[in-house]
């Protein structure tokens, strides 16, 4: 007996309906794609308690009725069994003579559920709170050198959004872009404001976790291999703050003083109005440079800049409704060097066009601007579920649900390995099997997101179009090509050469997001290792703190795309193909491809793989029981299920296999 459940509600179902589920993960038609289970249309009747589910949607004259555009949680109970969770589709409703008969509907698995979950959301929706701190040389240093911020949570790598770096021992070389550490007057290196965070890959998952109530169970998310990859925090072009147009979160103005508002209510940073035309004017006692902006209802709305004191200077804010709220916030210039920013007082006064007085505010005590680092305003540019597709592509992880909320996560040959056998042999009719090869194509591409960093386009410009760190594995086939793409970009990481002494190169590397025109350049989302220290007493870097002084850095966390710095000990590359690593300029034969994918792609095109479809009729033990990485044994031979298609009334299975090779 199938029951159907939208939420807590029990559907009616049609005595003899055929529901037929099609189960899948991985499939060898489009190995670069997540699958999931989900049934072919079926229909459920147009019943008193159906309609009371699905809220007559087809009549469109009720007002708050049932939403289609938006898949509603559900779950499958077999013999009183739980089978499945996930999320119910409606696609249509048929009538009869102008009265409902039946709904035509699709059940997916808890595994498209996760992509509905994430919907639009981006990472900057994530909280990143934990990880907030001061924005002040002294924190960029601490999370440049070896021990981090926040146990390593939080490093700053040495890589430059802006400056082109050059290392010049010389003793009288003073170019602001020479990153070489030696005393004298001027100041030159790596400044505190060109540097920006980033923040281990895997408290981005644990972030995932808390914001959407479910939760991944992966050794390989625990494991040193993923644990140690940070993800660049690179959201505009040039600096995290410096010459950013909005690039702060700017501080609310709290008014101590007023009289004549429409209402301000408990908040006294925020002032409601009435009327749909203001003339604010303000005046601000002040000797520094810096910026004003109006907020409506929370959305920026304009911006001024000052430097110094400024007297009775005019906002004109239009298109306002009664209830409104206006906010009056300031922050640094857009040159701002980190230097305190401090109001002696402010005084405003609001009109409408006409002349007529609404308000007077003011604040008289100091205020000042106190810069943070809000992590999650610094995340790059990502929708949530392309994140975790591009980890997936990388490592060809099996997203393995087991409810809407908990979802198994591992490499695909981990995943195998964690599935059983089952003799089936009684229930398959072998009278009947297909056999075919599988779909081959004769170019598989293994590509990170190009990237226009001039080091990436130089490498690409010299080795045919192949990008640093992607892989073409060609095969004598017809056929088109299958791209797997991550969704991500990685560094060409740089060892400078002493200017003053050509041929010697530093012991440490640098990353530079820099076009081949010298300007800044705005990426896709970068990850790289960050595991271990450098002591580069050898080659000090200079660091310039907020008031130009210089001093040394002689320990560097080690950013690259090896998972180490001593060739004995790195076991990861994150590049697809055979690369060499500028630090200790060897390659390594430990890929992504080689370690998460040489194993399906062999297999998938060797000459004895094929695709075998049979018929059968499971018992029901067999149908609970089963998972997507479990092997089916039938007449002596042992087979990985490739996809299944079950009749949930009658039992009976189509089943697609691969002969395991």
């Amino acid at each position: 007996m199938i029951e159907l459940y939208i939420g807590s509600s029990r559907l009616d179902t049609f005595k003899d309906e055929d529901v037929n589920i099609n189960l899948s993960l991985q499939n060898v038609k489009d190995i670069g794609k997540l699958f999931t289970d989900y049934t072919q249309n079926f229909s459920v009747p147009a019943s008193k308690i159906n309609n009371a589910a699905f809220k007559h949607y087809y009549n469109a004259d009720i007002s708050g009725g049932y939403d289609a555009t938006l898949r509603q949680d559900a779950t499958i109970f077999l013999d009183k069994e739980l089978f499945r969770e996930g999320t119910i589709e409606l696609m249509s409703v048929d009538l009869k003579n102008g009265l409902a008969e039946s709904y035509e509907i699709v059940f997916f698995s808890a595994g498209v559920n996760m992509k509905d979950l994430f919907g639009e959301d981006e990472l900057t929706d994530l909280d990143f709170s934990v990880y907030d701190h001061s924005y002040l040389a002294s924190s960029v240093k601490t999370g440049l050198e070896g021990q981090g911020l926040f146990s390593g949570n939080i490093i700053y790598p040495l890589i430059s959004p802006v400056t082109d770096w050059l290392y010049d021992t010389a003793s009288g070389s003073h170019n602001p872009e020479n990153i070489h550490y030696h005393s004298g007057g001027h100041s030159h290196g790596v400044f505190y404001y060109d540097l920006k965070p980033a923040i281990r890959l895997a408290r981005i998952i644990d972030a995932i976790e808390a914001k959407y109530g479910i939760t991944f169970t992966s050794t390989f998310f625990a494991s040193s291999k993923f644990t140690d990859l940070y993800m660049w925090c690179h959201r505009r072009e040039g600096y995290m703050f410096k010459e950013q147009e909005n690039g702060f979160t700017a501080t609310k103005i709290d008014f101590t003083a007023a009289t004549g508002f429409f209402n301000i209510g408990t908040d006294t940073t925020t002032i409601q109005v009435a009327n749909s035309a203001i003339i604010w004017e303000y005046s601000i006692l002040s000797s520094q440079d810096y910026q004003v902006h109006f907020f409506v209802n929370g959305v920026y709305r304009t911006s001024r800049s000052h430097s110094g004191q400024v007297s009775n200077e005019q906002v004109y804010l239009y298109g306002l409704s009664g209830g409104d709220q206006v906010q009056m916030r300031f922050s640094p210039p857009t040159n701002w060097d980190g230097g305190t920013i401090t109001f002696g007082q402010v005084i405003c006064e609001g009109t409408t066009l006409s002349g007529v007085g609404l308000f007077t505010c003011s604040r008289l005590t100091t205020q000042s601007f106190a810069a943070d680092v809000i992590v999650s305003d610094q995340m790059p540019e990502q929708k949530v579920y392309d994140f975790m597709l591009g980890i997936v592509k990388m490592f060809n992880l099996v997203i393995d649900p087991n409810s809407r909320t908990s979802f198994n996560i591992e490499p695909l040959d981990d995943w195998y390995a964690d599935g059983v056998n089952h003799e089936i042999t009684e229930y398959v009719d072998q009278a009947t099997t297909q056999v075919m090869r599988p779909e081959l194509y004769p170019r598989i591409s293994f590509k990170y997101q190009e990237s226009d960093a001039y080091l990436m386009r130089s490498y690409r410009e010299t080795n045919g179009g192949r990008a640093y760190g992607d892989l073409n594995a060609d095969f004598n086939f017809d056929g088109g090509e299958l791209n797997i793409e991550s969704t991500m970009q990685i560094q060409k990481w740089q060892k400078l050469e002493d200017v003053d002494t050509a041929g010697d190169f530093v012991n440490f590397l640098v990353g530079k997001s820099i076009d081949k025109e010298g300007d800044a350049y705005i990426n896709q989302p970068v990850v790289f290792y960050s595991a271990t220290t450098l002591n580069v007493s050898a080659y000090p870097i200079s660091f310039v703190d907020e008031n130009g002084v210089m001093t040394s850095v002689v320990g560097l966390n080690h950013s690259c795309n090896v998972n180490d710095r001593l060739s004995s000990d790195i076991t990861q590359m994150i590049t697809y193909g055979l690369e060499v690593d500028p630090f200790t300029e060897q390659s390594y034969s430990q890929t992504l491809y080689n370690q998460y994918w040489v194993d399906y792609i062999t297999d998938l095109y060797s000459t004895e793989r094929r695709i075998y479809k049979m018929k059968a009729v499971l018992p029901m033990k067999l149908i609970y029981e089963i998972r997507m990485n479990d092997k089916l044994d039938i007449s002596g031979r042992r087979y990985v299920i490739n996809e299944i298609s079950i009749n949930l009334r009658t039992r009976e299975a189509t089943l697609e296999l691969l002969n395991d090779v």
